[in-house]
């Protein structure tokens, strides 16, 4: 075969191995097949000229091709394992931040408006906010109105809306940290006053019941000293 192969033109090379290919498909389908593949990449362009390929080098360029389809089969089976663990964690974490902010935004009663353009959308909308109630929610023209808990968007919404509202969030609880802060020095000294005005009234009482009480065991004496004195 490969002295055949010496002696022919290029295109007549070709077609020898075609027939070539012909007969090992009735014994082998399977190696036809990677011989197609490997002759598909070893094979010049048209005119170029063919050199003749001997059996083992034919070998050892099917057993590289092959040995790089497995390695690319490897790599894909690794990224898919981690690509289906990072997105079971990408969906829960995005579930558990939205639990997280939404009585958050209830108690301190915050809405958030968030840029029409920040939130890519088939349909653009006028306006997006963020309610105290954790709902997301889209006006458009004419009034419509789209609504629904944050949590029930995609991933990638979340954390856009969660990149907006984080840094605005953290100085209205600054802001809210100054307020409770004031109202708890009120507190503390409208506790003073009061606890020192009780202490008056109480220390008050004590005193009066002393000088009520005070008398009382001088009579005593003084009756026990008469009738001693009188026996």
């Amino acid at each position: 075969m490969k002295s055949r192969l010496a002696n022919l033109t290029g295109e007549k090379r070709v077609l020898v191995k075609k027939e070539a290919r012909k007969e090992r498909k009735k014994d082998d389908p399977i190696k036809v097949k990677i011989d197609d593949l490997y002759l598909s990449y070893s094979l010049p362009a048209e005119g170029a000229g063919l050199e003749a390929i001997d059996e083992k080098e034919a070998e050892k360029l099917r057993v590289e091709i092959e040995e790089k389809i497995l390695d690319s089969l490897r790599v894909i089976n690794e990224e898919t394992l981690q690509l289906s663990e990072f997105l079971i964690e990408d969906k829960k974490l995005a579930k558990e931040l939205c639990r997280l902010i939404k009585p958050i935004l209830k108690h301190l009663n915050l809405s958030f408006p968030i840029p029409s353009r920040a939130i890519p959308i088939s349909k653009k909308s006028d306006q997006i906010i963020l309610n105290e109630d954790g709902h997301l929610i889209f006006t458009y023209e004419k009034g419509k109105v789209n609504s629904k808990p944050l949590d029930e968007y995609p991933s990638e919404i979340i954390l856009i809306v969660f990149l907006n509202i984080i840094p605005k969030l953290g100085g209205l609880l600054r802001l809210y940290r100054k307020k409770v802060g004031m109202r708890v020095n009120i507190f503390e000294k409208m506790y003073r006053e009061l606890d020192n005005a009780n202490r008056a009234f109480s220390n008050s009482e004590v005193n009066s019941g002393e000088s009520l009480g005070g008398p009382k065991p001088v009579e005593e004496n003084g009756i026990k000293k008469i009738l001693f004195s009188k026996k």
